[in-house]
């Protein structure tokens, strides 16, 4: 984890505070789960993975996009799935 991951701000709007209650997730969650961070990943689309923990130990996993703008849209957040569980130990 470089130390620009840690400067990123979390872009938020109506559409994804919606999108991630589809998921059964909070909004306080995903600001947890970004700040205790466990592992982060780049992927397709400028877009970055990031799996956290919330305070509760839910382990989240984190969408940001970078494609529009310098810091990290939420474009999803869900539970981590038990094949990304396994791939992080």
């Amino acid at each position: 984890m470089s130390s620009k991951d840690n400067k990123i701000k979390l872009v938020w709007n109506d559409w994804n505070r919606e999108h991630i209650k589809k998921h059964k997730v909070k909004v306080s969650e995903v600001k947890q789960a970004y700040k205790n961070k466990i592992f982060v990943r780049g992927s397709y689309l400028s877009r970055m993975i990031v799996f956290g923990k919330t305070n509760k130990g839910r382990l989240l996993t984190i969408v940001l996009s970078f494609e529009k703008q310098k810091d990290g849209y939420i474009v999803s957040v869900r539970d981590t799935s038990k094949k990304e569980r396994e791939d992080l130990k």
